[in-house]
């Protein structure tokens, strides 16, 4: 499997895409890019010793998206990456890459899925915390064209919400221990934010008096 080939397919396909008019065009196309690295991060955490999944963790990481917009976005994912990658992968790659994409948004607790499924679903979802969080609220919001005081509030009675659901997805411990960081982080710029927004002085008290 050539992943060069494959990322330069991903850029192809994806790149120019836009999947959701309130984010930046390609936005599933970096995501995917995201997505894969973090999954072969996941990997080598919770499995050292096994590498033999990485590539095609990386190539559903890229494409696990490729249907987005058109619901159920997996299950139409993993058809569409069997033409997509008919050249560049052997069958046995491109039913693995396909039951990945296939399976990355669901959790259903009677199914017992292997731990690369696992792995893609994890990382998908880390993805959505964090730093990337405030780059697609920011999008969104600009988009609403609303003040600054809607993007906290926005935080404030739905993000939080979800994000306790979406860390309740979590297959792996060291999933949510890198979830809640990325959390406390974004945790600690909404709280600021709310109070720059307000046109306050952030940690005034502790600031040297001149």
């Amino acid at each position: 499997m050539n992943l060069d080939e494959i990322k330069a397919l991903a850029y192809k396909h994806l790149a120019g895409r836009k999947a959701h008019r309130e984010r930046e065009t390609g936005f599933i196309y970096y995501h995917g890019q995201r997505v894969a690295k973090i999954a072969v991060q996941l990997r080598q955490l919770l499995l050292p010793d096994d590498h033999s999944h990485d590539q095609e963790l990386t190539a559903a990481g890229y494409f696990h998206d490729i249907a987005k917009g058109i619901e159920p976005h997996s299950v139409y994912g993993a058809v569409l990456i069997r033409e997509i990658l008919a050249d560049l992968c052997t069958r046995e790659q491109i039913e693995r890459i396909s039951e990945l994409i296939h399976y990355h948004p669901f959790r259903d607790p009677d199914k017992d899925y292997n731990d690369w499924i696992k792995i893609i679903q994890d990382a998908d979802i880390i993805d959505h915390m964090g730093v990337v969080d405030i780059w697609v609220e920011f999008h969104y919001q600009a988009h609403l064209d609303g003040p600054l005081s809607d993007a906290v509030r926005f935080y404030e009675t739905y993000f939080w919400p979800l994000a306790a659901k979406m860390r309740g997805q979590l297959n792996y411990e060291i999933s949510r221990q890198i979830f809640d960081d990325r959390n406390r982080f974004l945790m600690n710029f909404v709280n600021r934010m709310k109070v720059e927004a307000d046109g306050a002085i952030y940690n005034l008290d502790n600031l040297k008096k001149v």
